[in-house]
Order: C-alpha cells, then structure tokens, then sequence
C-alpha cells in the first residue's frame, strides 16, 4: 500500500508540473486559461477522490489534498495570470477611486459606527489588515481566506455592538468603508483572479460566496459612485474630491493618526521585548557554553590529578616494598 501511494504521489505530482508549464507556455488569454485549471482541479479531484488508495483518508484529509493541489498550481502559474491586461484598466480606475475617496465617513454612507473605542478600533484594523494581504496572497483559496476574515472581524464588530446578527444591508457599508480607509491595491484584479481560478464550487453558496459577493457589489458601488449615493450635492462631492475636508474630519483624521501612533507604540514595545529575549536567549546561550568549557576543563583537571596521584602513590608503593623485603 505504502509502494502504491508513493507511485501515485509522484504521477499526480508529474502531471501537476506538466499542465503548470503547459499554462506558463500558453499564448491564449486568460479566460481560456482559466477554463483549463477549471478542468484540471475537475479531473485531479475526481482522481485523488476515487483512487483506491485514498479510500482510508477522511473527507477534511482529502480536502487538504485537493486544496494543496490547487495552492500549488495557482502559485507557480499566478505572474502568468493574475491582472492580466485585459484586467490592468480597470484595476487602475478602481485603486485610483479608493485613494481619491479617503475623506469618506461612516455617516457618508448612512452608516455609525459602535461608540466603544477600543472594540471599533481593534476590529476595522483587523479588517483593513486582511485587506493588505491580499496582495501578498498568491493562491486564490488564500485571497479568498482574507476576504472571509476582513468580513467576519465586520459581522463581529456589528454583532458585539448590536447585540444581533448583521445582514447584508448592514455588512455592505461597513465594507465600503473599510475598503477606502485600506485601499489595498489591485482589488479589481484581485477578485478577478478569485473568480476565474478558484474552484467553481466554492462561489456557488455558502460563506465565502456571501462575502465575496459582497466584496464584488462594494466595487461596483466605488465604480458607480455619484453624489447622490453619498447624500451629498453635486457642489459638495466635488469640493471633497478636490481633497478639502471638514474640521470634523480633519478631528476624526488626527484621532485615527493618534490610535494608530498608539497601535505603532505598542507594536515596538513588543519588539522591544522579544529583543530583550534574543538577548537573555544569546547570554543564556553563552553562559552555558562557556559552563560546558569550565566542566570540561575541570573534568580535565581532575582526570591530570588522579593520575598524578597515581604515579605518585605507585612510586610510594614501590619504595614500601624495597622496605617491606631489606
């Protein structure tokens, strides 16, 4: 059994590198690619699935298996296909958007948010800190992942401050609004790339197809943004996008640069102490290492002694005898 899963291990993994240099080698756009990852998840899933010796494994083992199978696909062929140039227009309208809405506010889109400081605080930046990875995310089921988790630290933030569940009516401007304060770059492109390559099942229901939905209406909003959207005239939209801004949010603006100098303080004190660490970790490290030396050393002593005792009292013996026999 153990022969027959290792030869099974190296075919699929023979086929995995052929179809990825295949894909890399490829000329066609990026639709026609993603039909041919589509039908190799299909046929490598349906392979791994009913392969004698796979029967023993648990369905959330064979699911690891399949996932790793995709991961490792997707990013040995992602700089083929991610923001592809059919994409780059786009992307560039819908990052240069974000950054132009930044003087946006809860209450610009009918929203406020939870009066608890610390818990409004600890839950926008966990979100805001998922939507930064998601560039550094090279797998669709890891890009994926931080979109479930930006979502899930909103629904928490609302569900902590409204005692209730929050519905996509709720979600959705908390999202927009955590998607201009991050503003992470290539969002168009990178939801593209979830939906062309991420296993077709996966966005047919469930979690991750609600939120990622949600993601894709928030960019069609911040595409279609006009004035009235906002509850704002014509004049007011356009004195905003000019980059003025309110005392308020000028006030706001300062309170949020003093958290995050706060957050930033408190991400150095623990630098600060994991350095401490390293270095009682390097002097502990030390002092044993030279401990090691000295016993060696007094080991060697010791050992020296003995054996000069010995030729000593061997000497001594000799003389007692020469007595012992005169």
């Amino acid at each position: 059994m153990l022969r027959t899963g290792k030869c099974l291990d190296i075919a699929i993994a023979e086929q995995t590198k052929k179809f990825i240099f295949r894909v890399r080698a490829s000329k066609e756009d990026v639709s026609v690619k993603s039909k041919e990852v589509q039908m190799f998840y299909a046929y490598m899933t349906n392979k791994i699935r009913n392969f004698p010796y796979f029967h023993e494994f648990s369905t959330e083992a064979l699911d690891d298996i399949v996932v790793g199978m995709e991961r490792f696909v997707m990013v040995n062929i992602y700089a083929n296909v991610f923001n592809p140039p059919e994409d780059q227009p786009k992307n560039a309208l819908i990052d240069e958007k974000l950054r132009s809405l930044h003087w946006i506010l809860p209450k610009h889109l009918d929203f406020a948010l939870p009066s608890d400081n610390e818990l409004t605080d600890r839950q926008l930046a966990l979100a805001q800190y998922y939507l930064l990875e998601l560039n550094k995310k090279r797998s669709p089921h890891d890009k994926i992942s931080c979109i479930v988790l930006c979502c899930k630290s909103l629904y928490d933030l609302f569900n902590v401050a409204h005692d209730k569940a929050a519905g996509a009516d709720e979600l959705l401007p908390m999202l927009i609004y955590t998607l201009i304060v991050a503003s992470p770059v290539n969002l168009y492109s990178t939801t593209q790339y979830i939906d062309r390559f991420l296993p077709a099942e996966k966005l047919m229901s469930g979690e991750t197809a609600y939120n990622f939905t949600n993601v894709c209406c928030a960019i069609q909003f911040l595409e279609n943004l006009t004035p009235d959207k906002l509850s704002l005239s014509h004049g007011e939209f356009e004195h905003y996008m000019e980059g003025h801004s309110s005392h308020l949010e000028d006030a706001l603006t300062q309170k949020f640069a003093s958290g995050l100098l706060e957050n930033i303080e408190r991400v150095k004190k623990c630098e600060d102490k994991v350095k401490q660490l390293q270095s009682y970790h390097v002097k502990l490290k030390d002092n044993a290492e030279r401990l090691h030396v000295d016993v060696q050393k007094h080991w060697t002593d010791v050992q020296s002694s003995i054996e000069s005792a010995r030729h000593q009292f061997k000497g001594l013996d000799e003389e007692m005898a020469k007595l012992l026999n005169s």
